[in-house]
């Protein structure tokens, strides 16, 4: 709703209070038309579930048709299904409780036993009235054998007794239906019931509390700060600020804090409650919006999210990306409420809105006895100049339709301003005065964090996707042994210059390529600029991917026909949008947009401090856990001020984090201390446009070469491209980066899909030699899978190729196994240091049968009598 603009708003007046403000907003044509947007969100959200409660059971039912299939593609669309179900399907419902059963099922199928296992503890939770006999004795089952998979054996022989007992009690006839998973605990009841020897993990890994140099500040404006900042209020012309009192060396901890709140602008990609990014979550069963990770978050936040509950169930609270500001308004009416009762029991009146307004402000302004984040906001003014014209009118928009919402449809008016003697419109004004207010401060104070969930086999924009629908072609003998640059005749000198001053020249043609693609705006706000450009040009969706392949219209043009559109023009308008956000709004971050994030945070202390990024002095890093870690990137002296950047966020160096957050006392010199650290360590500008053109035109030449394999020239353009971008990686990173090991990978790959095997093999030599000469171990799992990838091709080519052609020799497919094995025991002692890390458990499953197959293959080829040998390919000639 932020490009349907309010019809009438003031211009911005930094000047002017916020109750002057937004009484100039109130008036008849504002008032009427919001009050009739809420009546359409609210039909259009009662049609839409209808529409879910009626369809839920039937997409179940097709969704456990699905579940017997093989195919990974239908698989997952099938998790998307349930998925759906699950977060948006009527909660007091069997088919609701059905899908989060099935669900389980299919994780346990893929042998996702920790993430199947919250599902059956979530099911365990739920109405047993809604449950069938047959569903309760598998989900047990279930959950027995998952707690016994995920070592926790003592639950799982303690859930053993209890199951024994409910089969028993069981009638016969309902066993029927669930043969196979009767016979499944039969097979696991021994080694649940017999004495383990395994490590058992009955405790979680504590880890030091972060403490900042000299103990917390705990003062009014800056409590989560060291003793060593002191904070100076403004003075004249001299702006307030966070200053060293002492001389602080590098690598000090100077703020540790937990963000007072904060939200996210994707849906249903992470837990609202502990920011938990995940991709199995349940919803309120009231809202079907509000988002968590587990039974516990959820009740966590039940008595808070009941009063916002019902603005997430018709979406105007996600439209507007209000949730902090929402929350800040409820802790607002805790604050002012003991001051108007005890203003009342003195026999005090408010019967006008601009004495209540003022009674607010003077209350917050008296209130310094001790720290309060609200009476701060209440007491002091935003400066508004910070703000552009389009910003001051979208956080007044957002404040006056809040505050219509809340008188309108909420009982919190009653609930906190019940002594203030006004009428409709007055209590209006003042509560969105307060909303204004607190709007510009979560504005200026607030820090934007961009996070990046790839998918698997994403990492680094370097992926072997691209492939994957590939099968393989005849290959061409003289290609085998061949160097793939000798075998086109490309020149490496001038064949590679070229290629680079191409690249060059057209930098900022694939930059305007690549912005048109995408914004820096929030996901919610582009999902909701691309329906109301479809639902102005009045298309029909059907499906979630009409809505990504519509053409939509610019920005500028949707805002003109906003601003033309009467009342009636825009509810029609806003019909059309509301059914359409509700319907598609799960499919749209769930299929299409699920791999990016904006979090918006809101923190106490850390707003106190000056952000510039010329001058910064202090790093801060999100640590895992959701707090925040300034640490000092250089030696501070007593009297400067302390500086961070305002894009601190955008450092996404997760390892790193990783392992500042299991360092002690953050004084370490691998992390902090030592010159030229890996903090210090960022790509140029330069180098990171170059990356992104060379990545956007090997992409674009892969589309090409897909429709047509066979041409010879489109296989020579794409080798030089490919030797080009790694030359390029070579004069600019690291031996050991993994981006210039992914560039070596992705080369790789496109070499043994060409039949270039044992080019292709002598880089995957060469690499592995690397990683052991220098005893590397990667700690992203996708690395891994990336080598293992490009291994699965060269062998499958080989093995294909083996009775064809008898002349190629098994020295290169020997030394390709041997690698494998290199890795494979490389990823398992990845894999027991990170015991409960599913994904490296199941890739190094995966890639050790394989290991062993090609291993069987080509031992019994070599050992095989050249009789028997001869005879077989003439057999098949």
């Amino acid at each position: 709703m932020h490009r349907i603009p309010l019809p009438l708003v003031p211009d911005p007046r930094p000047e002017a209070s916020e109750y002057v403000t937004m009484s100039k907003v109130m008036c008849p044509r504002n008032l009427i038309e919001c009050e009739l947007f809420l009546k359409v969100l609210q039909k259009e959200t009662d049609a839409v579930f209808h529409g879910f409660s009626e369809s839920a059971q039937s997409c179940l039912n097709l969704s456990k048709e699905c579940m017997r299939m093989k195919n990974p593609i239908v698989l997952k669309k099938t998790t998307q299904s349930l998925d759906e179900i699950i977060c948006r399907a009527p909660s007091g419902t069997t088919a609701y409780v059905d899908a989060i059963l099935a669900r389980s099922v299919l994780y346990m199928k893929t042998n996702q036993h920790a993430i199947a296992c919250n599902d059956l503890m979530f099911y365990e939770s739920l109405d047993e009235t809604l449950k069938t006999t047959e569903g309760t004795l598998v989900s047990q089952i279930l959950l027995c054998i998952s707690l016994y998979m995920n070592r926790e054996y003592q639950a799982s022989k303690d859930k053993l007794i209890l199951l024994k007992d409910l089969i028993e009690k069981t009638p016969l006839s309902e066993k029927s239906e669930i043969g196979q998973f009767l016979c499944l605990i039969t097979q696991y009841e021994e080694r649940i019931s017999q004495a383990r020897r395994n490590v058992e993990f009955t405790e979680k890994v504590e880890s030091k509390d972060l403490m900042p140099f000299k103990g917390f500040k705990l003062t009014r404006r800056i409590p989560f700060a060291s003793q060593v900042c002191e904070y100076f209020e403004k003075y004249k012309e001299k702006p307030a600020g966070v200053f060293a009192s002492d001389d602080i060396p590098k690598g000090e901890i100077v703020l540790v804090e937990n963000p007072v709140l904060f939200q996210f602008s994707a849906p249903f990609l992470n837990c609202d409650l502990c920011g938990l990014h995940r991709k199995q979550l349940y919803t309120c069963d009231n809202c079907r919006f509000k988002t968590y990770c587990s039974k516990l978050c959820m009740e966590s936040d039940a008595e808070v999210h009941q009063f916002e509950c019902y603005g997430y169930k018709i979406g105007l609270i996600p439209m507007l990306e209000a949730s902090i500001l929402f929350r800040l308004f409820l802790r607002s009416g805790e604050y002012i409420l003991p001051a108007l009762v005890d203003f009342a029991m003195e026999g005090g009146v408010l019967n006008n809105p601009r004495d209540a307004w003022t009674f607010i402000q003077e209350h917050a302004q008296e209130e310094d006895k001790e720290y309060n984040l609200i009476g701060e906001f209440l007491a002091t003014a935003p400066d508004y100049k910070l703000l552009t014209k389009e910003k001051y009118q979208e956080i007044v928009t957002t404040a006056f339709r809040l505050s219509v919402f809340i008188y309108n449809d909420h009982d919190l008016a009653d609930k906190y301003f019940y002594l203030l003697a006004l009428g409709k419109t007055d209590m209006i004004n003042v509560m969105s005065a307060i909303l204004l207010r607190l709007g510009a401060h979560v504005l200026l104070n607030s820090q934007r964090a961009e996070l990046y969930y790839p998918k698997p086999g994403e990492g680094m924009n370097e992926t072997h996707e691209e492939f994957a629908k590939c099968g393989a072609l005849p290959i061409s003998t003289d290609r085998i042994s061949a160097n793939a640059f000798s075998f086109y005749g490309v020149n490496a000198i001038s064949d590679f210059v070229d290629c680079y001053n191409n690249i060059h020249d057209s930098v900022d043609e694939f930059e305007s390529e690549i912005q048109e693609k995408s914004s820096k705006d929030s996901p919610m706000l582009k999902f909701a600029d691309r329906l109301q450009s479809i639902c102005i040009q009045k298309y029909e969706i059907d499906t979630v991917e009409d809505i990504t392949t519509a053409k939509t219209l610019p920005t500028h043009q949707v805002d003109e026909i906003f601003d033309i559109f009467n009342t009636s023009k825009r509810c029609q308008l806003l019909t059309s949008f509301a059914k359409y956000f509700h319907q598609f709004i799960h499919q749209y971050f769930n299929k299409i947009e699920n791999a990016f994030q904006v979090k918006t945070t809101f923190c106490a202390t850390l707003k106190a401090f000056k952000q510039n990024c010329a001058t910064e002095n202090v790093k801060v890093f999100s640590l895992p856990n959701g707090k925040f870690l300034g640490v000092t990137a250089k030696n501070v002296d007593a009297g400067e001020e302390f500086v961070v950047c305002p894009d601190f966020l955008r450092h996404r160096d997760q390892n790193l984090l990783l392992d500042l957050a299991q360092c002690k006392d953050l004084n370490c010199s691998s992390n902090i201390n030592r010159e030229k650290s890996s903090l210090e360590k960022q790509a140029s500008p330069e180098f990171l446009r170059h990356n992104s053109a060379f990545i956007f035109e090997i992409n674009n030449k892969i589309s090409a070469w897909k429709q047509s394999r066979q041409d010879v020239k489109l296989q020579l353009n794409l080798s030089i491209l490919y030797g080009t971008y790694n030359s390029f990686l070579a004069l600019h990173c690291a031996e050991k980066d993994e981006i210039r090991l992914m560039g070596v990978l992705k080369f790789s790959m496109f070499l043994a899909m060409n039949g270039f095997l044992q080019h292709a093999s002598d880089n995957i030599l060469n690499l592995v030699e690397l990683i052991e000469l220098d005893d590397i171990y990667f700690k992203d799992v996708q690395i891994y899978s990336q080598v293992f990838r490009v291994i699965k091709r060269i062998m499958e080519q080989y093995i294909d190729i083996m009775i064809d052609c008898p002349d190629v020799g098994p020295e290169y497919p020997k030394m390709v196994i041997a690698s494998c094995s290199l890795i494979l025991k490389r990823l398992q002692l990845h894999t027991e240091a990170l015991i409960d890390n599913e994904e490296a458990s199941s890739l190094y499953t995966e890639y050790s049968t394989y290991h062993y197959k090609w291993k069987t293959v080509l031992s019994s080829y070599l050992q095989m009598p050249p009789g028997l040998r001869n005879y077989l390919t003439d057999s098949k000639k």
